[in-house]
């Protein structure tokens, strides 16, 4: 029968061994946070810059317009270039919302490392 004095804790000391692999997961587990905030930098980066480059396209699409006798993007009168460039503005804006979803997944599995 052991006695254990009100000094004592009841937990166990690690091994040197174990606290060695406990300090490895754990730089692992920072490393892998660190990458994952780089990681949502860059592509809030890249939708910022997504998100500019959507704007100018709404520019040119009215500059191409200014000039065309119609509105209507059915009409066979509509300006090609004004449809290719609406097409591309629809891509990217696809792409960005694409990107947020990806954020958003990003948030969510930081929470659980952190």
């Amino acid at each position: 029968m052991t006695r254990q004095y009100h000094l004592e804790t009841g937990i166990e000391q690690q091994t040197p061994a174990q606290a060695k692999k406990r300090a490895i997961e754990e730089r692992k587990r920072l490393a892998m946070i660190d990458a994952l905030q780089r990681n949502r930098q860059q592509t809030e980066a890249v939708v910022q810059d997504l998100k500019n480059a959507a704007i100018l396209l709404d520019q040119s699409i009215e500059a191409e317009l200014q000039g065309s006798p119609t509105r209507d993007p059915d009409h066979f009168a509509f300006p090609m270039a004004a449809r290719a460039l609406m097409t591309r503005r629809d891509n990217l804006r696809a792409t960005i919302a694409a990107l947020c979803d990806e954020l958003t997944k990003h948030s969510r599995s930081q929470l659980v490392l952190a």
